[in-house]
Order: C-alpha cells, then structure tokens, then sequence
C-alpha cells in the first residue's frame, strides 16, 4: 500500500505543472502581434465612364464688400470664361476615364472602362450598380466641383477639382475604396484624399486668368492625370496586390 502523502505530493505536482502550462500558453497569447484583417483581393476592375460636370465655377471670394461693381463684372466675366472652357469641361469625363484605366493597369490590375452602362440623363451618376453588365468590381468616379478659385484675402488663381470615387464588387455592392479627394485650392495637408495643385497653375489676378484660356486648359489637365495617379494608388493601398 503507497502511502498516502506520497500519493498526495504527486497529485500536486501534476495539477502544479497544468497550471504553470496553462499560464505559458495565456502569456503566448497575449504576446502575439494583433493579426491585421486579409485585404480584398482585387484583380480586374471595370471603370464607368466618368460624366463631365454640369457646370464650372469661377469665384474670387477676396473681393471686398464694398466694391460691388468689381464682383459683378468678375461675375460677368467669370460667367464667360467658363462659356469658354465649354470644350475642356466636356473633354474632363473622357480624358478622366482614360487617365484612370491607365493608371490602374500600371498598379498591376486589369482595367478597361465599362461599356454599355444605363444612366439617367438628368442625373448621370445616379447608377443603379445592379443594373451594371459586368460581374467584376466596379470603379465610380464623379466630379463634384469643377472651376478656378481665388481664396479669401488673396487676388491669386488655383485650379479646384474635387471628386468622389468607389470601388466596389459588382455582385452584391459591397464598398472596397470610397474616398473623397480634393485638388489645388481645397487641398489640405499630405492626406491621402488630398493632392496639390502643379505650382505652375497660378494666375496672380483675374484677368490675367481670362487672358490664358489654354494655360487653364492645360491645369485641368494635370488635375485629372495627378487625381487619376492618386485613386490608382489609393485603390492598391487598400487591396491585395493582383495574383
């Protein structure tokens, strides 16, 4: 017959060793680094074709109040200008949506623009995604503010172009990348969503703005090729890279 304290210090001893193995295994995991969520994987991706804005702005908001007949016949002027550009704000939709097929196939995608996609005339971008003929993730962009601004307190001119983009699969409408990016004169520190305007495209007063409508052309241009690049890189940021 064993005797019993004997019995008892081993019994001990095996539920001391359960207990310090079990204190092993919580402290492993409570020292594994935090495992960061898979990112989509994204490997073709259809552009709709991006709509020209209805519209583009001139605005100086550095008039001072009490030079109303300056506001006005900027405003007049502004109104013209922009009766100007009519053929650069209808060419901004097309020269985005090749600007942005581009840049998604050097990121390593494979990216084409969407043919055959229903929109409503009065409301452009108003898209009914379950509408869509693709099964492939889709890219939305759409402009929402076109036009040269001049800033509070400053007689200068610098491009705004402003837009929205999503990213997302076709099939049930799930957000990949949504992202509202600001060029030139709404830019704001070195965010993603935020890009500067070319220092090139400045103009120091009004009508030396109005004298360049080619310039001015040309800083559309580049706003369209460097928020193109950014959604290109923003998109590969946010996903798997292409298999």
């Amino acid at each position: 017959m064993k005797d019993r304290s004997t019995a008892c210090s081993a019994s001990h001893c095996v539920l001391l060793a359960s207990v310090f193995t079990g204190l092993l295994a919580l402290a492993g995991c409570g020292s594994r680094p935090a495992i960061a969520p898979e990112l989509p994987v994204v490997t073709r991706v259809m552009v709709i074709p991006v709509a020209p804005i209805k519209k583009l702005h001139t605005e100086n908001k550095g008039i001072p109040l009490g030079v109303l007949w300056q506001s006005i016949a900027d405003r007049v002027k502004g109104s013209e200008f922009n009766e100007r550009m009519e053929a650069v704000r209808k060419d901004m939709g097309p020269k985005m949506t090749a600007a942005l097929v581009a840049q998604l196939n050097a990121q390593g995608y494979q990216a084409q623009a969407l043919e055959g996609v229903s929109r409503p005339a009065a409301s452009p971008d108003n898209i009914d995604y379950g509408l869509l003929p693709t099964s492939e993730p889709v890219l939305h962009v759409y402009f929402n503010e076109i036009g040269m601004s001049s800033a509070r307190f400053s007689t200068d001119y610098v491009p705004r172009v402003n837009l929205s983009a999503y990213l997302m699969t076709a099939k049930d409408g799930d957000t990949v990348y949504s992202e509202t990016i600001y060029y030139g004169a709404d830019a704001s520190g070195d965010s993603s969503g935020s890009v500067p305007a070319n220092a090139r495209d400045r103009w120091g007063s009004f009508g030396e703005l109005v004298a360049q409508p080619q310039a001015v052309a040309r800083s559309y241009d580049d706003a369209v090729a460097a928020l193109a690049t950014r959604i290109a890189k923003n998109i590969r940021a946010n996903t798997a890279p292409p298999r």
